[in-house]
């Protein structure tokens, strides 16, 4: 639509300028010329990148196509795998399937009753351990109540202990006042006797 009424333009301008002097005929010409010219310059710039959008659309279709026939080569050796295997599912004897198959449901059957048998192994573990759980808890408080016992016993025997050492130095005082008294009756009984 924009390149219509460019052109549209042109022919206007063209058609006034036969009215006009050279000078301003000629300059009008090169105006309308260089909007020619820019008309031109944009619609080979915008083919080019639609030139170069359809090219990468291309390579991308191009690899697209590859990884199709990639995939249909897949699906050739899938289903010349699909035949092979085909073909030996209707060599194999269907009685002997089933003969299998009802073997393999009396060992499932025998496992499970295995795994019933070892539950109740388990719940009379579990029991038995329930017991011993209860043992260790009522030995862990009794082994709390030894450690407080332990504990004021220890603060009895320090207080003991500070009493005897108290008593020591009592008995060891009484002990120096017991020979001081003789020495000092002796020392006064001489000095007595002397006057």
């Amino acid at each position: 639509m924009g390149k219509y009424a460019v052109l549209f333009g042109l022919l206007l301008v063209g058609s006034l300028g036969l009215a006009q002097t050279p000078q301003e005929e000629i300059a009008t010409m090169q105006a309308a010329f260089g909007q020619v010219t820019d008309f031109f310059a944009s619609f080979i710039q915008e083919s080019k990148e639609h030139f170069l959008t359809l090219e990468s659309s291309f390579a991308g279709l191009s690899t697209r196509v590859d990884g199709l026939a990639q995939d249909v080569e897949l699906l050739k050796s899938s289903l010349e795998d699909h035949e092979s295997r085909i073909t030996k599912l209707e060599q194999i004897d269907l009685g002997a399937v089933q003969r299998r198959l009802l073997a393999l449901e009396e060992a499932r059957q025998a496992l499970e009753i295995k795994i019933d048998n070892n539950r109740a192994k388990v719940e009379s573990v579990e029991a038995g351990l329930g017991g011993y759980q209860s043992d260790i808890a009522t030995l862990q408080s009794s082994i709390i109540e030894l450690e407080t016992g332990l504990a004021s016993q220890g603060e009895e025997l320090a207080a003991l202990r500070e009493e005897l050492q108290s008593l020591k130095r009592a008995q060891d005082s009484q002990w120096a006042a017991i020979v001081l008294v003789p020495v000092l009756m002796g020392t006064l009984v001489y000095f007595l006797l002397q006057d």
